[in-house]
């Protein structure tokens, strides 16, 4: 068996629009990759279709294949499926819809190369608006990604905990995604997994490099702007629990430093919080979690919610 360096993997769900976009990118890589594997989620469209005809006009039989999933896994465990597929030491994750830089596997494995002790590398992207009334990246996003160049080491903040990087920018080492893989739980999207455990294992990079166009469009499961309910607050908040849960286990298991897994704990505690403010309305919540407001991704969130919670009273 050929030995396989580097991986590609698409979790595909009525994606066939823009797909041939995608792997056009893919292909004319200046560094291709060894293998492709696109997982299909029971796609509704020709998604397949396009895929298969895609890798038989190209002669790509050998390295690259489509999987159609015995039922439909939701994008988050069908990217687990499609990563646990892969051979090769690293993973890169892409999107059904974007296109890539054609140097981007090249810049990334040459970083990866260089720097061992990367488990999780992240790059920039350039958000791309397709259709009417697309949401926009907010300010504080693209704010972050300044396209210099910078190689950036991400260490566990108060903040960093919050996602910062896009899975279709990330490459993963597979020997470390197979090291985490009792850490998880059903529906944790990969890419804020990667991002939240690399961090514990000192290993999360960003180089601030535009590497793809990320199209954003209504049917982006990563659509900006759609917490403004209570009910997916909670479900967020909620979420975010069970992954900083994960999170503390890994650092108990590694007999991490004490102060990761406190701050860690205070994580939780400051969601917990929160969630009981907007969901139970206990409004007393609001003084304790005064003491929390720099664990906030945005201390504008303390209003929003405590305005939740005093307006569901009203009613």
């Amino acid at each position: 068996m050929d030995k396989v360096k580097i991986s590609v993997v698409i979790a595909s769900y009525n994606g066939a629009e823009f797909l041939v976009e995608q792997l056009e990118s893919i292909r004319n890589q200046t560094m291709p990759p060894d293998e492709l594997i696109i997982c299909d989620d029971r796609s509704k469209d020709n998604t397949v279709k396009v895929a298969e005809e895609y890798i038989k006009g190209h002669d790509l039989e050998r390295k690259w294949r489509v999987i159609i999933n015995e039922h439909n896994m939701g994008y988050a465990d069908n990217f687990d499926n499609a990563a646990k597929m892969a051979r090769g030491e690293l993973i890169y994750f892409s999107d059904q819809d974007d296109v890539w830089n054609l140097k981007k596997i090249e810049i990334m494995t040459k970083i990866m190369d260089e720097h061992p002790g990367c488990k999780v590398l992240c790059s920039d992207y350039i958000p791309w608006y397709t259709g009417e009334n697309t949401p926009q990246a907010p300010k504080s996003v693209t704010d972050r990604m300044p396209d210099n160049g910078v190689l950036e080491e991400v260490k566990l903040k108060k903040r960093s905990v919050y996602i910062g990087a896009l899975g279709c920018c990330m490459c993963v080492r597979r020997e470390f995604y197979k090291s985490i893989s009792s850490y998880r739980f059903n529906g944790w999207a990969q890419d804020d997994r990667m991002w939240k455990m690399a961090q514990c294992a000192h290993g999360c990079l960003i180089l601030h490099k535009n590497l793809i166009k990320h199209r954003i469009h209504g049917n982006n499961t990563s659509t900006y702007g759609k917490y403004h309910t209570v009910e997916r607050r909670v479900k967020l908040f909620s979420e975010m629990v069970e992954a900083e849960k994960q999170m503390l286990r890994y650092l108990e298991d590694k007999k991490s430093e004490t102060n990761e897994t406190k701050l860690i704990k205070t994580h939780i505690d400051m969601m917990e919080r929160r969630i009981k403010l907007i969901r139970d309305r206990k409004k007393l919540q609001a003084f304790p979690l005064i003491r929390y407001l720099s664990y906030y991704e945005r201390k504008k969130s303390y209003l929003v919610e405590l305005y939740m919670a005093l307006k569901r009273e009203k009613r």
